[in-house]
């Protein structure tokens, strides 16, 4: 009659007590972990020995103040900017990239225009700008047949490393990178998870980072 029934009983395993505390434990110190680790992991700073600077054009206009000043400090000598399509402001004003936003917003601080290359991405990407960006940096490389040998990218916050780990995936061995973390100024870092800007930019990075480390394929 057994191969008939419709109910059976079996044996199984589970947490006691004790067991669930412990595994309660253990996530609530992985959580800890997280939180007060993973800023400074995510806005990565460790830049190269070159007198190159990348910069992303995105960055607000705080920042792009900061690396001019890190430009004329440590002695730069050509400092290009990525751009992509503006998301805003571009119907009050004649600049529909930001990276010629951001340069023309140096040359108005005072920075030398011969010093500057925008490299602006012709389409409206969609998806992987940043992957978009270093290739087009690389091309433009390339093309112009200088001799550079190394470059410091310079990002922002927690977009940095993600930044670094894409404009990597592109220039390989062939170029050396290092990357120019700056402070985001919408929030504390150290308590980023206390504002709402700062919980955005970390979950969201947290999440590209991830995708663009397991998930991305530059050929697709």
């Amino acid at each position: 009659m057994r191969r008939f029934a419709v109910i059976n009983k079996k044996e199984r395993w589970g947490f006691t007590w004790l067991g669930k505390i412990i595994v309660f434990l253990i996530l609530l110190c992985l959580i800890f972990i997280y939180v007060f680790t993973i800023h400074p992991f995510l806005a990565q700073n460790k830049p190269v020995n070159s007198n190159i600077m990348v910069v992303e054009g995105f960055i607000p206009d705080y920042a792009i103040e900061e690396t001019m000043n890190i430009f004329i400090k440590e002695n730069y000598k050509l400092l290009i900017i990525t751009g992509k399509k503006r998301i805003k402001g571009s119907q009050l004003d004649q600049y529909e990239n930001d990276g010629i936003y951001s340069a023309e917003t140096l040359i108005k601080l005072g920075f030398e225009r011969e010093k500057i290359k925008v490299i602006a991405l012709k389409n409206d990407i969609k998806k992987d700008r940043t992957f978009a960006s270093a290739k087009a940096v690389k091309n433009w490389i390339d093309e112009s047949g200088k001799d550079i040998s190394s470059f410091n990218l310079v990002s922002i916050g927690c977009h940095s490393r993600r930044s670094n780990f894409l404009f990597k995936k592109v220039f390989s061995d062939q170029i050396e990178t290092g990357i120019i973390s700056l402070n985001n100024k919408s929030y504390d870092p150290a308590e980023w998870w206390k504002t709402s800007n700062g919980f955005r930019a970390v979950i969201k990075e947290t999440i590209a980072l991830i995708y663009a480390s397991i998930f991305f394929n530059p050929d697709s």
